[in-house]
């Protein structure tokens, strides 16, 4: 079954960007080389929308891996106009990019608004000046700020990345990062933990042991916390973790990465969960038995049953079962 929501991406791997991030190797991330062209847009675009396969009902294109407006106008201009002839046969309904939140104005944000943009994220990933300045990103949380706002006042959808984890990051500062973002009321979020990239600042500081990367377990407690306040918040988590890319597991050298980083993360908070209820019931029961919503029964057992073997530590228990049901939206403890 088609997803409601297909994004075609285009990468434009460092374009437009004056900067090199310690953590950025956009090429090794995402695998490619060359730069974007006709020929490369057009390949994309067909791929995904011309492939004979069930499409969605809303489709856009999005160009990543780049600042997009800090391209020249002509090179933004050129590569809108690519997929204007798609919008205009239904084949695309929109476009989405991703750009450095010192490369917005109100000239940038009414070229992308003429070109059908509808969307448009910023990288953020962290709102603490002194992690950003270890991160060769420098840049102010009043800047931050208000490029969110004129995103938003311009009628823009506004999506921001965070990435827990860089140089100087630790608990603190990164809640206050994502405490930070909330105040800024994006529609949607994108949390992607640091790694070590091959060939990049990063990992020259790593082999000269300038900086640790944080261990799994660490990420997954922090990444709960942000998770619970955006979604407390009404805001989307679009996504958490980098997708298993081949060329980025070939140049993976270190860090906190798991292909299904967002499930560990939601297993969590459901354990949470489940250990608040079951710490707050009354009487010395061996065993618990939980009702849950079906399509989430995996987010409760865990990750290979992790937390049903927990649970059972925890409270003494013989035995955790767990009741699945279609017409369910918020989970119960039985007994």
């Amino acid at each position: 079954m088609a997803h409601e929501r297909l994004i075609v991406p285009i990468f434009i791997p460092h374009e437009g960007c004056p900067y090199r991030c310690v953590f950025c190797d956009q090429r090794d991330i995402t695998g490619v080389r060359a730069k974007a062209d006709r020929e490369a847009v057009e390949k994309a675009l067909h791929a995904y929308l011309r492939s004979g396969s069930p499409l969605p009902a809303y489709r856009e294109a999005a160009f990543y891996g780049g600042s997009f407006t800090g391209l020249s106008q002509a090179r933004q201009e050129f590569l809108l106009s690519l997929v204007q002839p798609w919008i205009d046969s239904g084949e695309l309904h929109a476009v989405r990019l991703s750009t450095h939140p010192l490369f917005i104005d109100d000239e940038k944000l009414d070229l992308l608004k003429h070109y059908r943009v509808e969307t448009v994220e910023l990288g953020v990933q962290s709102t603490d000046p002194g992690v950003l300045d270890l991160s060769g990103r420098p840049c102010l949380l009043d800047e931050i700020r208000l490029a969110a706002e004129s995103v938003k006042r311009k009628r823009f959808n506004l999506g921001l990345q965070l990435m827990p984890g860089l140089p100087g990051d630790n608990e603190e500062t990164f809640r206050k990062s994502a405490d930070d973002v909330v105040r800024m009321r994006p529609q949607f979020v994108r949390l992607y933990p640091t790694l070590v990239i091959r060939g990049t600042a990063l990992h020259r500081m790593y082999l000269e042991r300038k900086f640790v990367p944080w261990d799994l377990e660490s990420m997954v407690e922090r990444l709960k916390y942000a998770v619970l306040k955006f979604n407390g918040a009404g805001i989307q988590v679009a996504r958490v973790g980098l997708p298993p890319d081949p060329s980025l597991l070939e140049n993976l050298v270190a860090g906190p990465f798991h292909p299904a980083l967002r499930y560990l993360v939601e297993s969590r908070i459901c354990l949470d969960w489940m250990a608040a209820q079951l710490k707050a019931r009354t009487g010395g029961a061996g065993s618990a038995i939980f009702k849950v919503p079906s399509k989430y029964v995996s987010n409760y057992t865990g990750h290979k049953r992790e937390n049903v073997g927990k649970l059972k530590a925890m409270f003494r228990l013989e035995d955790v079962k767990f009741v699945a049901d279609e017409s369910l939206i918020s989970p119960a403890l039985v007994c």
